[in-house]
């Protein structure tokens, strides 16, 4: 089988949506599936993704049997056997971007054979749209254990930041609004000896410092870290908080998890699914839920320890070698419908 894979993030350094792609390539690629890769090599802000697009569109994929898009790539690209994944309802936040992409994921998903969404909450934002059942595919994401895994280097870790005496809070993502890191350091406010570890970039990064500094939060900042320092930043923390109020998946928690890390999170995607008993579900916008979720793993280092140890027990039931086969399956039956 020949898939060609048309995606603007790709690479394990990548965004969430970048590292499905590279993660599902590789293991494709061990199931005897050809993957060719296209991608873009560059980056024009808002402007990019339209511009591969259209690019795409004079791609010539005859030869393969699958052409694989990922995130609207083969929106103005026509072939008898397209797969559509379709990560999270673009329609939300409602501004120009958000729905000019609603508009093209609508006509990219409409006209492809299948597609395949990374959770059930995302399904059901496409059933809403009309879609039929049996035309989309829930699979998750995976995590790779050889990679996110709990480590015995902490108390170097955090003596090297100064921080061996606190309690550590992690989140990874995009500096947007709709990450919502601001419900963090409100929740945090208070609780002392607390450091908060942010890793991501964006719009919202000089609104988000200034609310560390009146609410006194300390606050280690990095823009952007290797996937090999984000495990030891993992590894350093005593909890993960994910406060997006819109996910397809939510695979920082996974690797979180992966890594040994409870987790406190608003109920978005299939987080409740994929948690369960390693951390604590709130409802979106319940800051003094994640603050009494925090205090009672603050005082509590047995709870966290049992948390921890089941965050690692539950992140080992997703892998992307699974994924990979229920995509190839995905695909047989694509050309089975083809081929009738």
């Amino acid at each position: 089988m020949k898939v060609a894979f048309l995606s603007y993030s790709f690479g394990r350094e990548k965004s969430s949506i970048g590292k499905y792609g590279w993660h599902l390539a590789n293991e494709l690629r061990k199931l005897d599936v050809c993957v060719d890769i296209f991608q873009t090599k560059f980056h024009i802000k808002t402007l990019g993704p339209p511009i591969f697009y259209l690019k795409n569109a004079f791609l010539r994929l005859e030869d393969y049997d699958i052409v694989h898009s990922n995130e609207g790539a083969g929106v103005f690209l026509h072939h008898p056997c397209m797969i559509e994944t379709y990560h999270h309802d673009y329609k939300q936040p409602y501004d120009i971007n958000s729905l000019t992409f609603h508009k093209l994921e609508m006509l990219q998903c409409h006209k492809v054979r299948h597609i395949i969404v990374p959770s059930f909450a995302t399904k059901k934002a496409l059933l809403r749209y009309g879609f039929k059942e049996d035309k989309i595919s829930v699979i998750h994401h995976g995590v790779d254990h050889s990679v996110f895994r709990k480590k015995n280097s902490r108390v170097l870790l955090k003596r090297k930041y100064g921080i061996l005496n606190h309690f550590v809070v992690i989140n990874v993502g995009t500096f947007i609004k709709r990450k919502r890191q601001n419900d963090i350091i409100e929740a945090l406010a208070g609780i002392p000896d607390t450091v908060l570890i942010l890793v991501g970039r964006g719009e919202e990064e000089k609104n988000i410092k200034e609310l560390t500094r009146e609410k006194k939060v300390k606050l280690l900042h990095f823009k952007y870290v290797p996937e090999s320092f984000l495990v030891d930043l993992y590894n350093v923390a005593d909890v993960y908080i994910h406060t997006s109020v819109l996910e397809g998946f939510g695979l920082t928690v996974l690797e979180a998890m992966a890594c040994g890390l409870p987790v406190i999170a608003y109920k978005t995607a299939d987080l409740g699914h994929i948690i369960d008993n390693a951390g604590y579900l709130t409802n979106v916008g319940d800051i003094e839920g994640i603050r009494s979720a925090l205090w009672l793993l603050y005082k509590n280092s047995d709870v966290r320890k049992e948390r921890g140890q089941n965050a690692i027990d539950r992140s080992k039931g997703f892998s992307w070698s699974e994924t990979a086969k229920k995509h190839a399956q995905v695909y047989k039956n694509a050309l089975h419908q083809v081929w009738k």
